[in-house]
């Protein structure tokens, strides 16, 4: 890898860690995502200067986040690790076992306390709308997740990425769709400035 693609790293740990991941994930996802090739543990423990006993554990975790592919090369005699290449998969996992049941779970306790408080203070309470609240938001929350969810297991067309498949349902539903995202359509972006349609990679 490049110094330029290198010095790009340290925003993938910043990432990762903002999103509740450790940073030592985002480091070692950044380097298969950058590296454009295959790579085994020993390769990955070299270019980042960890230990192998590290290295295995990001790995593991990783894969349990769909977030890479590892395939065994008869050639390299090892496992040999890649970034997959459709990202929305590794965010509806996300979201499906991570933040899915983190808003479950805070609905039905902001639904617990507003049961509560309404039969024991009443419901002009004004603790009664901020539960309330709280209740409506994490069900609209729960809403959006299953969309995205949905709309990426969705049976694809030949070529279609996840990402494609729910930028097709979003505009399906009148949802509005970013200008960048907006040109991606069943696995193909547009060129604005040729008007050319080129086939793109899955996402």
């Amino acid at each position: 890898m490049d110094e330029v693609l290198r010095d790009h790293l340290s925003t993938f740990e910043t990432f990762f860690n903002a999103i509740g991941f450790k940073s030592r994930l985002g480091r070692l996802w950044g380097l298969l995502a950058l590296a454009g090739r295959s790579m085994s543990a020993a390769e990955i423990a070299r270019e980042l200067d960890m230990s192998a006993g590290s290295v295995s554990e990001c790995l593991n975790e990783l894969k349990e986040w769909g977030a890479i592919n590892s395939e065994f090369s008869s050639e390299h005699r090892c496992q040999m690790h890649t970034a997959v290449s459709d990202t929305m998969s590794i965010v509806t996992t996300v979201l499906r076992r991570r933040e899915q049941l983190a808003v479950q779970n805070f609905k039905d306790n902001a639904r617990s306390a507003l049961k509560y408080v309404t039969e024991q203070y009443g419901a002009a309470d004004p603790r009664v709308r901020t539960l309330q609240s709280i209740v409506t938001t994490s069900e609209i929350a729960e809403s959006t997740i299953q969309f995205f969810v949905a709309a990426s297991s969705a049976v694809p067309s030949d070529q279609e990425s996840r990402l494609a498949r729910v930028i097709r349902r979003m505009t399906a539903i009148g949802m509005k769709v970013p200008g960048e995202l907006s040109r991606i359509r069943n696995g193909r972006v547009n060129k604005k400035t040729t008007g050319a349609v080129k086939e793109s990679a899955n996402v």
